[in-house]
């Protein structure tokens, strides 16, 4: 019995290292094969309608296809290409923008890779403008930081810095709030009549597109999943450096269902994480060690106990 306990023993200390070392890593990985449906709503927001060449107030809904690109593993080992299709539709139902999104990061770390694998982007036009991704641009690490990181910003088409916040709960999941804000800024021009931009005559100029947001994201740390995306977001067409027109003014953040959805999914791999990682590993030692020194004791005492055996028969014979 001393020896099975002893076997047992060194099996589970052994086991600790090789769960935390080996398994962990194979399991803490974003999936190739990503599929997921992700929807914002944005109430009372301020649009500018093209049909009407006017400012108009309604709700927006927003709604992001994710699908993951599989042959990207082989292409480039650790990594994975997510292809994200997005379209907002106002209240009426009318389809206000659309665009596409390919993007290409570690699967481990989040950080996006820039020479791989034909990064894009696409408007309404449909034309394929290729990008260099850098920062996060889909997801932060696994075991994310209580720290700084540069997030991804699909509009400006660079990455900034977004500060951790704090904790929070979200649907009962512990989470790490991050902050992001960035300045109105002129990232395309347009050409326009004076008369869109309410000034006096029918001359064409051309009126800078700014844009700013405030962006907060709720992140689950084991996996690095956003749970909870909140984006105060306005965007105006300026001439000669004053905002003449509101293109887009509107707090848009994912719906009720989606947040519990990915409460629900995410929560859960995080507490599986957390045991391969963390919990296993730990019992697996301690439980191992502890069998090992009552293998050693057991046998001690059996040893002790024999040698007293023998003893009693050697006075008893003499």
């Amino acid at each position: 019995m001393s020896l099975v306990l002893i076997a047992v023993g060194v099996f589970l200390i052994v086991l600790a290292p090789m769960v935390r070392f080996y398994a962990y890593p194979k399991l803490a990985v974003a999936p190739p094969n990503q599929r997921s449906v992700t929807t914002l709503v944005g109430p009372n927001a301020t649009i500018f309608d093209i049909a009407t060449l006017k400012e108009i107030q309604t709700d927006l809904t927003t709604v992001v296809n994710t699908t993951g690109d599989e042959s990207t593993p082989d292409k480039a080992p650790g990594n994975v290409t997510y292809v994200n299709s997005t379209s907002t539709n106002s209240a009426d139902g009318v389809m206000r923008s659309r665009d596409v999104e390919r993007m290409t990061f570690d699967a481990h770390t989040g950080v996006a890779n820039p020479k791989c694998c034909g990064d894009f982007v696409s408007t309404t036009e449909g034309v394929e403008t290729p990008v260099t991704h850098t920062g996060l641009p889909a997801k932060f690490p696994f075991q994310t930081e209580k720290k700084t990181y540069d997030f991804w910003d699909s509009t400006l088409l660079k990455s900034a810095p977004i500060k951790y916040q704090g904790t929070a709960t979200v649907e009962g999941v512990d989470v790490y709030k991050f902050g992001q804000t960035l300045a109105p800024t002129a990232y395309e021009t347009m050409d326009v009549p004076l008369s869109v931009l309410g000034l006096p005559g029918d001359e064409t100029v051309t009126a800078d597109r700014v844009y700013g947001v405030t962006r907060t994201l709720w992140v689950e740390p084991e996996t690095g999943v956003i749970l909870k995306r909140s984006e105060a977001v306005t965007e105006t067409l300026n001439y000669q450096g004053e905002p003449r027109v509101t293109l887009t003014k509107v707090t848009t953040g994912y719906d009720d269902k989606t947040v519990k959805k990915n409460a629900d999914e995410y929560g859960s791999q995080a507490n599986l994480l957390h045991l391969v990682r963390v919990t296993g590993p730990q019992i697996a030692f301690v439980l191992g060690l502890a069998m090992v020194i009552a293998g050693i004791v057991l046998g001690r005492r059996k040893s002790s106990s024999g040698g007293t055996r023998v003893r009693e028969l050697e006075d008893a014979n003499a």
